[in-house]
């Protein structure tokens, strides 16, 4: 593997006219600044790192993209792309060449300049001249000058940003919103996918069992069409680029298959090509090109990435590079005269807003929130994006032209929402949230399966215990609090009546509770809740576990260019130990020298830390809604969101998973957790009821 990365102690790279920046991943040359995307910066530093060599197309796929196998026109796109990035009036001269056959190598002459870099030929000492000597006095009075000055200045500058800041800051208005029922069919709504024109909505009607209805309304007269097979769940893509005909996805728990069918439903579906089982979105761009979100990139079956596909001769090519360390990139809007497309990357711990083109080229970040943004759109008028955060109930608008946030609505006197589609800053589609999070135990001994929750709680987070107690999280009124269930009586104790974090793990005995915010822990006593510990962590935390003897795992996110990193705290020393576990998600202790993980690759691994290898490894099951895991003691819980699998180790590390479970009457799993000593399973579920499909109009002034 030839090297790949810059050592820490690079900052900047000079090269011809540029000047790239390592940190923040962007090109200068004194005039032009251009933001590399995560893939185009890789690239351009493996080029640069190995300047003297040919790099082969094999080279890139080994050590750039780090998989098996990559079309052939992703690499030319990828190339093509770094080279518009640095073509520039300064940068004349060629930067990439291409050998014909052999691969590609880097022109330019490079420097390299180091933090505290110094010219070895330059001496400070030697350079003070005899009458600055004469006058250390002088000198000294100078520098106390200097320093007081730029502290000034600096001081100047920092209270000038926080006042532009704070002037730029955009405030949140209220505004007085009523609802009008568009469809209130028996059953749950939900996928609301808009067409270009924006006289129709797709969306899909379900009533238990297997099938469902997709349906085709007029959003002027009223007037429906719909679509069923039997034996099959039907969910919408998107729409064609003339509004003819409609995309979809169909499923019957195997399969997974996408067609194309005129919108009147009147002809025949035309197959177009296999999917996972993840919901995606996208649209047609023109007459044969579809722009999409596929799940599976980088064999992570969570992890998206926007394709270009050609719908008659089947050839697609990826036009966006997520990092590993991320859910991926999911369509949200193709907006036909400027001929780009806006997708949303969704990080572990926020989302980002990007537009490109079509072919992937020119990739802007434009935004960064902290909740989901799962659909949006183009408003022309004021060429502006227009979406909904149906957490904080937030309708943003976003200039296009002077790329910043114009206004922020909070919309009063509505309901709670699963899909939106903004038309207008005054009129708003929406479904209501049919969902309901119930927590359900199930006897491991006779499979009864019991709802444990009192009616009106909406808990997340469940944690089971040996001792019969289930702690778990619930929101009253925008505020979080902790509770516990027992389960032998049924009552509920309120814990805690406002918590500022949204995650906890609590020991198999009871006694002892993590609360996790996103780069702390603290360690809490069950009784009262007394602090006993604080691990303050240096980044984000993604996952967090009990391991054996109360120490404590957990993994903190990488970047766009490094991997996860899992350690392990010491109770007794109070030190955290980083383990060699490459790029986990999620992780577990089964003894004292084996851990258990979940790699990046969806695949669960055994890692033996005595002999510093991984010794067994487990192909687990497709998700089908979201992957979740527990281990007490040798036992292993899977779930893929409608199934449980068990491992269980006692019988020996090459056991086979066990399907012990599957769920029933619309009902998904979000969490599970394991206690041995009560041979239980706590399973939080989401549930779907029915709701309306609705319109949300502005009350005038």
């Amino acid at each position: 593997m030839k090297q790949a990365e810059f050592p820490d102690s690079v900052i900047e790279v000079k090269f011809g006219t540029w000047c790239l920046n390592i940190k923040r991943q962007i090109i200068n040359d004194g005039i032009v600044e251009k933001e590399l995307e995560p893939l185009l910066f890789k690239i351009l530093s493996y080029l640069i790192l190995n300047k003297n060599t040919i790099i082969t197309r094999q080279n890139l796929i080994d050590d750039v993209w780090c998989q098996s196998y990559v079309d052939d026109n992703a690499i030319n796109r990828a190339i093509s792309e770094l080279r518009k990035i640095l073509k520039s009036p300064n940068q004349a001269a060629l930067v990439v060449k291409t050998h014909y056959r052999k691969g590609y190598s880097f022109v330019p002459n490079v420097e390299f300049i180091e933090s505290g870099y110094q010219s070895p030929n330059s001496n400070p000492v030697n350079e003070l001249d005899s009458k600055e000597a004469a006058k250390p006095v002088a000198k000294k009075y100078t520098v106390w000058v200097l320093a007081l000055l730029i502290i000034l200045l600096a001081s100047i500058v920092v209270s000038l940003f926080k006042w532009t800041a704070t002037k730029n800051e955009v405030k949140i208005i209220d505004k007085s919103y009523q609802e009008e029922v568009l469809s209130m069919k028996d059953g749950s709504h939900s996928y609301l996918v808009l067409s270009p024109n924006e006289k129709n909505i797709a969306f899909i009607v379900s009533k238990g069992g297997v099938g469902n209805q997709l349906i085709n309304k007029e959003l002027d007269t009223g007037k429906e069409k719909s679509l069923s097979k039997p034996g099959y769940k039907l969910y919408p893509v998107g729409w064609s680029h003339n509004n003819n005909e409609i995309i979809y996805w169909q499923s019957n728990g195997l399969d997974c298959q996408v067609f194309i069918v005129d919108s009147n439903f009147s002809g025949e579906s035309r197959y177009l090509f296999d999917c996972s089982h993840l919901p995606f979105s996208g649209q047609g761009v023109n007459d044969t090109s579809l722009v999409y979100s596929k799940f599976g990139y980088r064999n992570r079956d969570e992890l998206a990435v926007l394709m270009n596909r050609n719908l008659i001769t089947g050839e697609e090519y990826q036009i966006s590079s997520p990092n590993l360390n991320s859910y991926g990139d999911q369509f949200l809007a193709y907006i036909k005269g400027k001929n780009k497309v806006v997708f949303e990357r969704h990080q572990l711990d926020s989302s980002e807003l990007y537009i490109a083109d079509v072919e992937g080229g020119s990739q802007t970040h434009l935004y960064t929130t902290k909740n989901r943004i799962w659909t949006l759109k183009y408003h022309q008028g004021s060429d502006s994006l227009l979406w909904y955060d149906n957490v904080d109930r937030i309708l943003y608008q976003y200039s296009l032209g002077n790329q910043k946030l114009l206004q922020k609505i909070s919309m009063r006197g509505i309901s709670d929402y699963s899909s939106t589609m903004p038309l207008n800053p005054s009129e708003m589609l929406a479904i209501e949230y049919p969902f309901s999070v119930r927590i359900h135990q199930l006897d491991l001994d006779n499979f009864n399966f019991k709802d444990m929750m009192p009616k009106d709680i909406y808990p997340f987070n469940a944690q089971n215990t040996d001792n019969g107690y289930i702690y778990y999280l619930f929101q009253d009124a925008q505020i979080v609090k902790l509770a516990v269930l027992d389960t032998t009586t049924g009552t509920v104790s309120i814990k805690s009546n406002s918590v500022d974090f949204r995650e906890i793990r609590v020991s198999s005995d009871g006694e002892e509770l993590l609360t996790i915010k996103a780069n702390e822990i603290e360690v809490r006593d069950t009784a009262e809740l007394n602090l006993k510990d604080t691990i303050t962590i240096d980044g984000n935390i993604i996952n967090v576990e009990y391991l054996n003897n109360r120490n404590i795992g957990y993994i903190v996110r990488g970047n766009n260019t490094t991997s996860n990193k899992s350690y392990l705290y010491d109770r007794e020393t109070k030190k955290s130990i980083l383990l060699p576990i490459s790029n986990p998600i999620w992780f577990e202790q089964l003894s004292s020298s084996k851990y258990i993980f979940l790699s990046a690759q969806n695949k669960l691994q055994i890692f033996d830390s005595w002999n510093n290898l991984i010794t067994h490894e487990f192909e687990i099951s497709p998700v089908l809604y979201m992957h979740s895991f527990t281990l007490d003691g040798d036992k292993l819980f899977h779930s893929d969101g409608l199934n449980i699998y068990l491992y269980d180790f006692s019988l020996g590390f090459e056991v086979k998973a066990e399907l012990v479970y599957t769920l029933k009457d619309n009902k998904l799993i979000s969490q599970l957790s394991y206690a041995n000593g009560q041979d239980s399973l706590s399973i939080t579920t989401i549930e779907t009821n029915n709701n309306k499909l609705i319109k949300v109009v502005e009350v005038p002034q």
